[in-house]
């Protein structure tokens, strides 16, 4: 064999190497290439908000047995009461206090709002206000749970966001964990918006972070009971612009055998045969979402230049394809990215909102915007909701109510909204989430992000 082919042998094997190395490093037994975190330390106190009874333990059981053995101060939030027509919520208030008593924290550092189990994205979006409560299938408007925080809370939003802003300013929390805004789940998901809308409310300044429970259909890979891997981020959820910031909690021998033992005791939720025990692994997994910063432009664009093409909206963040209920199936309903421009409101004219989706949009859908506006003179709640070539705007501020169209052109993939720019004329914070349904039905949405106007 000459020394040509030799060489080419040697690079193949080379490459052959390079390859597998870079395959194996992929798989779960490996530690995650992430920064540490969170990272709790003597002074801090850490609050654990979960939307039902069990999520705490999931998630987060780890942490919360970390804080313990280290005399950390450690509170527990549980949002609904678990009634998932399978169980009763005193089942699962007991499975959560025998749950986390199994990781050491005392029942008087659980804390159980009792809203209906699947209720919060109404709370959230469309029964914020006293005046129109959420209504449960039991006839009830007020919380009936026995060990609730607030006794006869009404159902709407504000009720649950001031129990939120309450628990905070009481227990003074340095650290705040909730679940992802990427979730899957529609009470996770609107959980991580009520934070995301009480943290801005009262200026929190401490740290967050987020934790992922529900992402289907094959993640966390493997999903089953490995408790000698690591748990890894989605792939289509790293390294996306403007997306989460990923962080790796590794658990020591004694406290991943304290979680495990404490899954024991979520005995009808957590079944031998569940994927819930994927989180079982070496390390829990916890995200922080960047505040998007928006400057305000002089440009003062008007719909004719998006019609002729001329012009574009930067895209603010990305929403990753192929997820949702029907993971991609149906493009027109796959939201992809989410644009805002924001003129300066001494130019007379419109600012700009955009959804972006897999597929050309369908007349047939309904695509929704939602902003929390935080203005000094009080939130603004703005819902734009486009169907069937026309784009209406609701605004919510100090118990009035307007409603009227605005400007709208939907062009290939793409729907571009215009909207007032004295709603951002004292450059405010603001929380947004697009959402895209179908017949009622929620196909896809996207995570509440912190925006921030200047």
């Amino acid at each position: 064999m000459d020394l040509k082919y030799k060489v080419i042998l040697l690079l193949v094997l080379i490459v052959s190497l390079t390859t597998m190395a870079f395959s194996y490093s992929q798989l779960p037994f490996y530690p995650p290439d992430f920064p540490a975190g969170p990272s709790i330390n003597s002074g801090d106190r850490v609050l654990i908000v979960a939307p039902h009874p069990d999520d705490e333990a999931i998630c987060n059981g780890g942490v919360i047995r970390y804080a313990v053995e280290n005399h950390i101060p450690v509170k527990v939030v549980v949002m609904t009461d678990g009634n998932d027509t399978k169980t009763s919520p005193l089942t699962r208030h007991n499975e959560t206090i025998n749950g986390t008593k199994t990781l050491g924290l005392s029942e008087e550092n659980v804390t159980f709002l009792g809203y209906k189990d699947g209720s919060l994205r109404n709370l959230l979006n469309d029964n914020w206000d006293y005046s129109n409560p959420f209504t449960a299938s039991d006839g009830s408007k007020q919380v009936t749970y026995p060990y609730a925080f607030q006794e006869n809370a009404t159902y709407c939003g504000a009720n649950l966001a001031g129990n939120l802003e309450t628990i905070i300013t009481d227990f003074k929390p340095t650290i705040i964990i909730y679940p992802s805004g990427d979730d899957e789940q529609f009470d996770h998901q609107a959980t991580s918006g009520f934070l995301e809308y009480v943290t801005q409310e009262t200026g929190y300044n401490g740290t967050k972070y987020t934790y992922l429970l529900h992402l289907p259909p094959n993640w966390p890979s493997p999903r089953s009971y490995y408790p000698e891997y690591y748990l890894v981020p989605p792939k289509q959820m790293v390294g996306v612009e403007n997306g989460p910031e990923w962080y790796v909690f590794n658990l020591t021998t004694l406290e991943q055998r304290f979680k495990e033992q404490s899954f024991q005791e979520y005995k009808t939720q957590i079944v031998p045969s569940s994927y819930l025990r994927s989180f079982l692994r070496k390390n829990e997994l916890f995200a922080k979402y960047p505040t998007l910063n928006v400057s305000k432009s002089t440009d003062n664009l008007s719909l004719n230049d998006f019609v002729d093409g001329s012009k574009n909206l930067t895209d603010l963040f990305y929403d990753a394809a192929g997820d949702g209920k029907y993971q991609g199936n149906d493009k027109s309903m796959d939201i992809i990215s989410v644009g805002l421009k924001v003129n300066d409101d001494s130019v007379n004219g419109n600012s700009w909102v955009s959804i972006k989706t897999v597929g050309e949009p369908s007349s047939s859908a309904v695509y929704n915007v939602h902003m929390n506006i935080f203005n000094t003179g009080g939130t603004e709640r703005v819902n734009i909701s486009v169907h069937n070539g026309t784009a209406q705007m609701q605004q919510d501020v100090n118990g009035n109510t307007t409603r009227g169209n605005v400007p709208l052109i939907v062009k290939n993939n793409t729907i571009i909204m215009g909207i007032p720019s004295d709603l951002f004329k004292n450059n405010p914070n603001l929380i947004l989430s697009v959402d895209a349904t179908k017949s009622g039905a929620i196909i896809d949405q996207t995570p509440w992000r912190v925006v921030k106007i200047s």
